[in-house]
């Protein structure tokens, strides 16, 4: 399968996946906005986010370095009480990625059809869920300081099913989770994020068979290679932006946000 897209669309849709794949308004909703709102190809849509979703992981895996790095350690060292989190750590991440991974397969060709949620309504109809979401979770806000704990990182991991949806923004569903577990807005965010790490590669070898079935390389290597390097800056960008913005900030701006844009989307 070819792709019509353009090198300046490449360009904007990595920017817009860098940007919204962590600030909490759903990456893949806008990607299929912007097509639909300017008329973009969609052809290999699927396929192409997957490419800009690679540049986002691997912002994760460099921004977070510092946590796989105490995560190899703490195993090394087995006796040490100081790296108990850093063993523990994985296997929550774990118990939160075990939800969607027995989820996905069974709603892949759900969520890849245009006529059922790769469209405006049903991304905005998602937008306004997303943003009532927000607003109860800041309507709950009572942190209670306790560590994420094995039942939490299971609530957390059924919220990103749900962020499956184009339109559910999966760094706010299971930010949302963990605040309604009790998780400091800043905690919730960074679980949230290095939970992405999983989702984020699970989803690159989901599509890895219909990237050499479709025959993307039909596209510019140029224009993937450039749309893969803007999406991993813009999103290198937006992980530190998340993390310093909630250390003070609610989820409400994001709530408002994404009731406008999803009642825009559904008026489409």
């Amino acid at each position: 399968m070819a792709s019509d897209l353009s090198l300046f669309q490449a360009v904007i849709l990595a920017v817009v996946q860098g940007a919204t794949e962590f600030l909490p308004i759903s990456s893949s909703g806008h990607l299929v906005l912007m097509r639909q709102l300017f008329n973009w190809s969609d052809e290999g849509g699927l396929v192409f986010d997957t490419v800009l979703h690679a540049g986002s992981l691997l912002a994760l895996l460099i921004y977070f370095w510092r946590t796989w790095r105490d995560i190899i350690a703490g195993y090394f060292r087995f006796h040490s009480i100081e790296r108990a989190p850093e063993r523990r750590l994985p296997w929550l991440l774990v118990t939160a990625t075990i939800p969607v991974v027995l989820a996905a397969p069974w709603l892949k060709s759900f969520l890849e059809s245009e006529a059922t949620t790769r469209n405006s309504l049903a991304v905005g109809l998602s937008m306004v869920a997303t943003a009532a979401l927000f607003w109860l979770c800041d309507l709950r806000f009572r942190p209670s300081g306790k560590p994420v704990g094995f039942t939490d990182a299971l609530l957390i991991g059924l919220m990103q099913i749900v962020a499956l949806l184009p339109g559910a923004s999966r760094s706010g569903w299971t930010t949302s989770g963990g605040i309604l577990t009790g998780q400091t807005r800043e905690s919730a965010v960074r679980f949230a994020f290095l939970m992405a790490v999983p989702a984020i590669a699970g989803a690159i070898l989901f599509q890895a068979r219909d990237i050499l079935d479709l025959g993307l390389i039909i596209m510019a290597p140029l224009q993937l290679l450039t749309a893969f390097a803007v999406s991993f800056v813009v999103s290198l960008l937006a992980i530190h932006f998340c993390l310093v913005y909630f250390r003070r900030h609610s989820l409400r701006f994001f709530s408002i946000y994404l009731a406008l844009v999803g009642l825009l989307a559904i008026a489409l």
